[in-house]
């Protein structure tokens, strides 16, 4: 318990001043709301909260509680911090939980053009780090990993496509290998209010090879600086809730 409160402590004051901190987003932000499984592709200052329960027929379904923030740089490159997960069984309190991954990433914007006044905009970004996670013997998928990802984004008026695709190599022999491709089409309603749907796929290549999908309807509501999504993933044979909250700066 010692170790992990030494560990959560500096993360969760990172966390704060992130949070705090006062400053503001770009001003060619290309008009695209995030979607919950896919990363807006340009650099900004944004923090994430987001929260996930399969909400399936198994007696302990799994809550996910995930934080991350991303902060500039320079103009192109951002740093993006994942917090640690908390991974447990429902009922909350009833059962073991764990502490996911500490990751840090660098982003790089490649090319970005158009914004929101424009009646077309995007942006092209690549993705690259690390994540460190801290073992535990029944959770045991949980564990140090590698990544590299690209992420795009192009909006035609109110119509937006945003895509992340990446690979995700495990360190740990138990942590999963696997290829990733995450791709969502929207449409901005009226005012703050955009609907999103999103296609997930996932390839494991090891230690157990097998590969899966989502489709996740989404509604976001977007009243300035501050993100509400929810979505309710179609997949079979068990459903998934996720709520996400974020701000940009």
């Amino acid at each position: 318990m010692a170790r992990t409160q030494a560990i959560l402590s500096p993360a969760l004051l990172l966390g704060l001043a992130l949070w705090a901190r006062p400053c503001l987003a770009q001003e060619d932000d290309p008009g695209m709301v995030r979607t919950l499984g896919i990363d807006s592709a340009q650099v900004e200052n944004a923090y994430y909260l987001e929260a996930t329960y399969n909400n399936d027929s198994s007696p302990h379904p799994i809550f996910y509680l995930y934080g991350e923030g991303l902060f500039t740089l320079t103009k192109d490159l951002g740093l993006e911090a994942d917090f640690p997960t908390l991974d447990s069984p429902e009922p909350l309190g009833q059962g073991p939980a764990v502490l996911g991954p500490i990751g840090l990433n660098l982003r790089e914007e490649v090319y970005h053009f158009g914004g929101w006044s424009s009646e077309t905009a995007g942006a092209f970004s690549i993705e690259g780090g690390g994540a460190y996670g801290f073992s535990e013997p029944r959770f045991p998928w949980i564990g140090s990993s590698w990544s590299l990802e690209a992420l795009g984004g192009y909006r035609v008026g109110r119509l937006s496509l945003q895509g992340s695709y990446g690979y995700q190599g495990g360190l740990d022999p138990e942590v999963p290998s696997l290829w990733q491709a995450n791709t969502s089409l929207g449409y901005h309603l009226a005012l703050d209010w955009y609907v999103q749907g999103e296609a997930d796929f996932t390839a494991v290549t090891r230690p157990y090879p097998n590969s899966f999908w989502s489709l996740v309807p989404q509604v976001a509501f977007q009243p300035g600086d501050w993100l509400f999504e929810l979505g309710e993933a179609l997949n079979s044979p068990s459903g998934i809730t996720e709520l996400m909250v974020a701000r940009a700066f």
